[in-house]
């Protein structure tokens, strides 16, 4: 979904490449689904889509993931973060 060049910083500020960075991102939304807190996953994966240039998704496929955490879609939310590569 993403389209980020060149390097990202991932969370604890060590240089990464694009897909060292999703992927880190998508781990930490992970866990968040995986103790119940599937607003905080969507929350963290936009937040971290957003810190960078070039690495935005269009606001349609965050409603997405905000839809699905509203309601407690679980599946959706999932794919929803899946989705970035």
């Amino acid at each position: 979904m993403a389209a980020c060049n060149a390097h990202c910083r991932v969370l604890d500020g060590i240089d990464a490449t694009r897909e060292q960075y999703v992927e880190r991102s998508k781990e930490h939304a992970r866990s968040l689904i995986n103790v119940g807190r599937i607003r905080e996953a969507v929350a963290s994966m936009m937040m971290d889509m957003r810190k960078y240039p070039n690495c935005e998704v269009p606001h349609e496929i965050h409603a997405i993931g905000i839809g699905a955490a509203a309601v407690g879609d679980v599946v959706v939310v999932r794919a929803y973060i899946e989705g970035f590569n």
